[in-house]
């Protein structure tokens, strides 16, 4: 959505990515920046997308094939829980699971920024995705921001939103990038530890970085879903 501040801008996407430990609240920060932003166009959370593929019979077929269906609730939907525990405790079992759903994950993000970009106008994108940095997606954002927590409140929350052990906290933690590759990467780091308040007071010191973003068309940065990001 526009503001009387904004400059005028024809066409294209004005992206930011949200990265993050496990637990460090990059979807709160993702909120934040869309309340302050007067809701950006679209907001992408790739947990929401992998929640809707979780659901699916057949994808739950797919990946008790190759797991076993140990990972199987009585119902024949997946058990996250149990999914959860096979693949943090063996490697090939997380990328076999990751080669079953990423690929649809990917497209469906894709698929969603070409429905956003279609409109011909400037369009704001906010990415909340895990794995923006590994999956290559943060070459496609424009500015990219850092949500900063320490360790024991990241693993504190972790346990208090999802019942996870440190051990299982811990497990999740090393399947992603590490956390100074992260912030190095990042164009802003925001602290997390004191509450939301003070998190949106923080996003709303960026908005005159982020609103001076000059749109990019999808097509200069992420012409396909199946290719890696433009350099």
């Amino acid at each position: 959505m526009m503001q009387a501040s904004d400059p005028v801008w024809e066409s294209g996407l004005r992206t930011v990515g949200i990265l993050g430990g496990v637990g460090a609240g990059k979807s709160t920060a993702a909120r934040a920046l869309t309340e302050v932003l007067s809701g950006p166009d679209c907001l992408v959370d790739a947990d929401q997308e992998v929640g809707l593929l979780l659901g699916n019979p057949v994808v739950a077929e797919d990946v008790a094939a190759s797991l076993g269906s140990g990972v199987l609730r009585p119902d024949g939907l997946l058990d996250r829980r149990a999914m959860a525990a096979q693949i943090f405790a063996d490697e090939q079992a997380r990328e076999t699971l990751e080669g079953i759903l990423h690929p649809a994950v990917r497209r469906a993000i894709h698929r969603r920024l070409v429905a956003t970009e279609a409109s011909g106008e400037a369009r704001w994108v906010i990415l909340d995705i895990p794995l923006l940095i590994e999956r290559g997606l943060a070459d496609i954002c424009d500015f990219l921001i850092f949500v900063d927590v320490p360790d024991d409140i990241r693993a504190e929350r972790a346990a208090n939103r999802h019942g996870w052990s440190r051990q299982e906290w811990q497990a999740r933690e090393a399947a992603q990038a590490d956390l100074g590759e992260k912030k190095s990467r990042a164009d802003a780091i925001l602290s997390n530890a004191d509450g939301y308040e003070a998190l949106r007071t923080q996003v709303q010191g960026l908005l005159s970085r982020i609103r001076a973003l000059p749109p990019r068309s999808l097509a200069s940065r992420w012409p396909r879903w199946d290719q890696a990001p433009l350099p």
